[in-house]
């Protein structure tokens, strides 16, 4: 790998199991976004023709793009993340974009969402999935509205909502103090226990989306396997994400009862996970609520 001249790249992490084309759409337009970038393609298991394709993409853009492939697969998305996220920051890495396969991004994406993290003092920034209809791959991303009055955390904080883990900016400090739960196996809810880990911290604050639409065909990764395939998964997820998330909260997602993960003697109620976002959101400390809990 050859030192880069310039702006350093922005790394994005992009786990890969179906969907050759949405793929492909979706590494272009990484490629073409305004900022520097490099590419990290995560084998999930994909087939061996679409590896293959995988891998011209990368000879085709040295030093720019490349792909793991794990035998066996890393047996979490959340692994995934921490494998991922790890070399990033081993690189010299301070900020990655994690997206999905199954997205397209305008232009100017990477650089709003870099660009509100750093004047913000945010941990981990996304982008809002939209449908196509909403979408316009030629729109200019344009910060003023985020950035306009005397101090930037106000106006900031009246137009952020709860974060999509579908793609998303996060901070080589937010990562080292906060790693992503590798128990949800093979997916699923690992993205609502990361934000209620953040938000029992103390830092819900810090993470949030912002109004940068980008395009999210959502579950194409199930509704491109085979039925047999599909099926499967579900009930893997069923079987193990879905009860890991029940023993770290105490109640399925939204239906939070522990204030300390994986703790039947931290039940209270009042902390679902909406509710302490709205919390934050009205501007309260979450120092308040924790001591009101002891």
């Amino acid at each position: 790998m050859t030192t880069p001249t310039g702006p350093t790249p922005i790394w994005v992490v992009m786990p890969v199991l179906t969907a050759p084309e949405l793929t492909e759409a979706a590494i272009s337009d990484v490629l073409a976004q305004s900022v520097p970038m490099r590419l990290l393609l995560v084998n999930q298991g994909v087939d061996d023709a679409f590896r293959l394709r995988l891998e011209r993409i990368a000879e085709g853009h040295a030093d720019r793009v490349f792909v793991w492939s794990h035998q066996p697969p890393l047996p979490s998305l959340a692994a995934t993340w921490n494998r991922a996220l790890d070399c990033v920051w081993a690189a010299g890495g301070e900020v990655a974009l994690v997206v999905n396969n199954d997205v397209r991004l305008s232009r100017g994406t990477v650089w709003g969402l870099q660009t509100i993290l750093e004047r913000t003092g945010a941990l981990f920034v996304t982008a809002v999935g939209v449908t196509a209809e909403q979408f316009d791959p030629a729109a200019e991303v344009c910060l003023t509205t985020y950035f306009d009055s005397a101090t930037d955390r106000e106006t900031t904080a009246a137009m952020k909502g709860g974060p999509d883990f579908s793609c998303f900016l996060i901070s080589a400090a937010c990562h080292r103090r906060f790693r992503f739960d590798e128990g949800f196996i093979p997916a699923f809810a690992e993205d609502c226990s990361y934000h209620r880990e953040l938000l029992l911290a103390g830092e819900g604050s810090r993470i949030f989306s912002v109004n940068l639409p980008y395009l999210h065909y959502a579950s194409s990764t199930l509704k491109s396997l085979p039925p047999a395939e599909a099926d499967q998964i579900r009930r893997q997820i069923e079987q193990g994400s879905r009860q890991h998330y029940l023993r770290c909260w105490g109640g399925g997602v939204n239906h939070e009862r522990y204030v300390v993960k994986g703790d039947p003697t931290s039940a209270r109620d009042g902390v679902t996970n909406p509710e302490l976002q709205a919390w934050v959101q009205g501007g309260g400390d979450m120092r308040d609520l924790i001591n009101g809990w002891r």
